[in-house]
């Protein structure tokens, strides 16, 4: 069934007698009349999609998990993540909605040196990769600069997604040598906002804004007991 979906994991070596013959991790997302109507397929076994990730990419449905605003004088912003819970190696999508003021707009990409783009970044022990999918700006040509550039107005909203930091199957005490090692409980995922807001007339300074979301780590589920044979 795995090679007839297409979904052998070839990063296995045939000679591995424990693992050869997995899928690759990932997920079908099928509609009531049994079609798939998305998929959802990893790199590498260490992390898994989870749900809510799957319900942000096709529904945009981002209300499942912590989120916090952020307000000043030229916009507001939401940060959300698609949920407030999971699993060390799970993928766990989120969201950045932003309202700017009338007059103002903020940079995209490409930029000049001079100028800086919108970007979110986030950090802390829990994270292990991140990606960001900003929608395309608007070329706003601008008298005053007498340039033409890649602009956000008005209220825009854009995805990513975060890769909660997995534990390898390594004894304890070398996990926590390493620090590698991802305890069930909660944990705060760190993150900034980055922007220049300007108008046709006045363009602020560069602004960094931190922020925090709260995120609790599940504890595995242990292996079902071996039966007496």
């Amino acid at each position: 069934m795995i090679r007839a979906f297409g979904i052998l994991n070839t990063n296995v070596p045939e000679d591995h007698k424990m693992m050869y013959g997995m899928p690759w991790p990932g997920d079908y997302l099928i509609a009531p009349d049994g079609r798939v109507w998305n998929k959802l397929f990893l790199s590498s076994y260490e992390h898994r999609p989870s749900a809510s990730e799957v319900l942000v990419r096709n529904f945009g449905d981002d209300t499942g998990g912590s989120s916090v605003d952020i307000k000043t004088d030229v916009l507001d912003a939401t940060i959300s993540l698609s949920t407030d819970r999971g699993f060390p190696g799970q993928e766990i999508a989120w969201s950045v909605r932003i309202c700017l003021k009338p007059g103002w707009h903020i940079y995209g990409k490409p930029l000049p040196q001079n100028y800086h783009a919108l970007d979110v970044t986030f950090d802390g022990q829990l994270v292990d990769q991140q990606s960001l999918q900003l929608p395309p700006p608007k070329q706003m040509p601008l008298r005053v600069l007498g340039e033409t550039l890649p602009v956000y107005t008005g209220e825009m909203r854009a995805t990513g997604v975060l890769g909660i930091k997995w534990s390898p199957p390594m004894p304890r005490k070398f996990l926590e040598a390493l620090g590698k090692r991802i305890e069930p409980g909660l944990y705060k995922i760190g993150g900034i906002l980055r922007f220049q807001a300007c108008t046709d007339e006045v363009c602020e300074a560069p602004q960094a804004i931190t922020f925090e979301l709260p995120f609790t780590v599940e504890a595995g589920i242990p292996p079902a007991p071996k039966r007496a044979t």
